[in-house]
């Protein structure tokens, strides 16, 4: 897996499946498939499965369409300023950065 994969697989133990569709992301920098993050999320208090984390933040854990629409991608981060918009990039690069690190050392 390389940054410019275009997959993350789920965190979830034992899972490691393409995620796909929907995923929950964590603030603590995990990701998982609908099925795994439906079933663990359910739950309060929620605890993250990769690292035990507590998520009691109201955006500690959201649900994600992995690919998004052209319209929703048109719309998200307009109106934004540009140091908001920069901001959010570089969060974003840096958790798939995360992501396709900790996949070559499980």
């Amino acid at each position: 897996m390389s940054v410019c994969d275009d997959t993350l697989l789920c965190n979830f133990p034992k899972c490691r499946t393409k995620l796909s569709g929907f995923a929950w992301v964590t603030a603590c920098s995990h990701i998982f498939c609908d099925q795994h993050g439906s079933g663990e999320f359910s739950r309060s208090p929620a605890i993250c499965p990769a690292c035990s984390s507590a998520l009691s933040g109201k955006l500690d854990i959201v649900r994600t369409e992995l690919s998004p629409s052209e319209e929703y991608k048109a719309m998200v981060l307009a109106g934004l300023r540009p140091d908001v918009v920069l901001d959010i990039s570089t969060r974003a690069l840096a958790f798939w950065s995360y992501q396709v690190k900790n996949y070559f050392l499980i």
